[in-house]
């Protein structure tokens, strides 16, 4: 592990336990996601893969109720049937999130994470930084269609 996981993890240590960082909680948000999927024809592959994972949050600063600065921790799996290195990992990792949430139907982060991926076959333990943009959005044509 190296120093950069370890000033991170102690940071957001304190911040849990202080009187004082309790206090300033926003909110405990948590999310996750997952699929599973097997192509049909397979052509010969027959692989079935499963990618998901889990993250829970907690919520320092929210603008009204749009938007929130949020830490948190995660768990990350990706498993195929046909045992390939590369698509089959397990890990933990930290991280920082600007989110951004309406009811309208779009979701939307921008962050930072530290993870760990341990590959099942190797062995071998990659950690990086990972900078990213996602969004979610949904719609309803029907609902959403004005009626006059």
């Amino acid at each position: 592990m190296n120093r950069l996981s370890i000033v991170v993890m102690v940071i957001l240590a304190v911040s849990l336990c202080s009187a004082e960082g309790a206090s300033a909680i926003q909110g405990m948000r948590g999310s996750t996601w997952g699929e599973a999927r097997q192509e049909i024809p397979d052509h010969g592959d027959n692989n079935l893969i499963v990618d998901t994972w889990v993250r829970q949050g907690i919520d320092w600063v929210k603008w009204g109720d749009s938007a929130a600065l949020n830490t948190y921790a995660t768990v990350r799996l990706k498993w195929d049937s046909e045992s390939l290195d590369w698509n089959n990992s397990f890990g933990p990792g930290v991280g920082i999130a600007l989110d951004y949430f309406n009811h309208k139907g779009l979701n939307a982060s921008w962050g930072m994470e530290y993870i760990w991926d341990r590959f099942y076959d190797s062995g071998r333990t990659d950690q990086k930084i990972i900078l990213y943009m996602n969004w979610y959005g949904w719609w309803d044509l029907k609902k959403n269609r004005s009626t006059k």
